[in-house]
């Protein structure tokens, strides 16, 4: 399952969500001029394991995403 969303190029954040399906609704509605890419778990740890992160968890939203993760690259 692809749940999380990496937006950006240089300053880099990704959000997770609860499923796929909510994923590809916020990228449908909020990456149209925003380079976002899809990941599933095991993709992004591969990706972004050794980099510096900081999470931060999501209230209840319209995308179910529970959490927001800068990562520094």
């Amino acid at each position: 399952m692809k749940n999380y969303v990496v937006i950006g190029e240089k300053w880099k954040r990704a959000i997770v969500f609860t499923d796929e399906h909510y994923a590809d609704l916020y990228i449908t509605k909020n990456c149209i001029a925003v380079c976002c890419t899809k990941y599933s778990a095991a993709d992004f740890e591969a990706q972004f394991g050794q980099h510096a992160k900081k999470v931060l968890e999501y209230g209840l939203n319209d995308y179910n995403a529970q959490i927001l993760i800068t990562i520094n690259a």
